[in-house]
């Protein structure tokens, strides 16, 4: 109940829109992130006082001669990893310009790009804060990138280093490939506190109003959506099922298989567009792979809900920590045959409960509630 009355002052004292509203685009906030989700991060400082921060991102635009030098590079893979080692050193030369800055966060470092940009951050003379991003599972079969984890280790050892990690201990990972239980602190991946749900604390959806179900983002090797769009649809045309599906997806990515399942689709090429429609869902149902996903927090789930969609989402660690901390916001499956129960158990869910557990869940992940868990120590 504290909880309820915390969640119904802050909406009272937020100015309420029934459209996303974004970041402005001006100082920390215009900077670009590989991972936006993580955009809550850069007003964190506000929070702590006595510390001063500073944010790099590897997300650097590329000088136009070496853009088109790598482009010519005929190996794909030399040529990307050639332009990730550029931004990574690009972005080490800038944390020198970080001169009154008590810490430096780096939001994203691939492993096996370390070696030069670590030596770099170590010469500030900073603390320096860095995000994993489920690198170590891929570490565990990667030479490579094994390497740059044991290069990583030594600078955690000897200089005022730490990772963050989201969600969960990495002790579920193979040891030789975990972080060092002083040198990692553990936090909820945040809020996208720039979108919110349209529906405010106890508001009930009507008996005669249809669920939304609906399977949302860019299509990848590692987010394959066919198989699991096929299950819904059967599912949804039922007459006794009480539900629409929808499939939001840049339409650049839309195939002539995608089209013939006859479903509702949304073209979400703008992040506008993209939240607009997690805003009118009801169930957002995410399926990865585990080679990906295993140790890795979803991007898709965390907008989702805080959009305030109810999830159903693939049996993986994290992202079943994402589902159930602070509170429960949606429940995961381990193969498409379990996914009509689990929209059986969140249908009552959603119409006797609203989307008050997914405001409940973003107290917890706000920018102050992650600032006091950052530096606690």
């Amino acid at each position: 109940k504290s909880g309820i009355r915390n969640v119904e002052r802050s909406q009272k004292s937020r100015v309420k829109t029934q459209n996303p509203k974004f970041f402005p685009q001006d100082g920390n906030n215009s900077m670009k992130l590989m991972h936006p989700g993580l955009k809550e991060f850069l007003s964190i400082d506000q929070y702590i006082p006595n510390r001063k921060i500073g944010f790099l991102s590897i997300e650097t635009p590329l000088p136009e001669f070496f853009k088109k030098l790598t482009e010519s590079i005929p190996n794909y893979t030399i040529a990307l990893n050639i332009r990730r080692e550029y931004r990574h050193l690009a972005t080490a030369l800038r944390a020198f310009k970080l001169k009154d800055v008590d810490t430096i966060f780096l939001f994203e470092i691939y492993l096996q790009h370390v070696f030069i940009t670590l030596f770099l951050l170590a010469l500030t003379g900073k603390e320096v804060l860095l995000c994993l991003h489920g690198e170590q599972q891929f570490a565990d079969k990667n030479p490579i990138k094994y390497a740059g984890l044991l290069y990583l280790k030594l600078f955690l050892k000897l200089f005022k280093f730490k990772i963050v990690l989201f969600e969960i201990d990495d002790e579920i990972l193979p040891e030789k490939v975990r972080i060092p239980s002083a040198s990692k602190i553990i936090i909820p991946h945040p809020i996208r506190s720039d979108v919110e749900p349209t529906s405010p604390l106890g508001n009930r959806k009507p008996d005669n109003e249809p669920i939304k179900i609906g399977i949302v983002g860019m299509i990848r090797a590692d987010k394959p959506i066919f198989e699991l769009a096929q299950r819904l649809a059967t599912y949804t045309k039922r007459p006794d099922s009480g539900c629409e599906f929808i499939i939001g997806l840049p339409f650049h990515q839309k195939s002539e298989k995608i089209e013939q399942l006859e479903v509702q689709l949304y073209d979400t090429a703008q992040e506008s567009e993209y939240f607009s429609l997690l805003q009118k869902l009801d169930i957002l149902v995410a399926f990865y792979k585990g080679d990906r996903y295993y140790y890795r927090a979803s991007g898709v789930v965390n907008d989702a809900v805080s959009c305030g969609c109810y999830i159903l989402a693939s049996d993986y660690p994290v992202i079943k920590h994402q589902l159930i901390s602070p509170v429960e916001v949606g429940k995961t499956f381990q193969n498409f045959d379990e996914l009509e129960a689990r929209i059986s158990e969140a249908i009552p869910h959603i119409r006797s409960q609203g989307k008050d557990n997914q405001w409940l869940w973003r107290e917890g992940r706000t920018a102050e509630a992650i600032a006091k868990q950052l530096f606690r120590a």
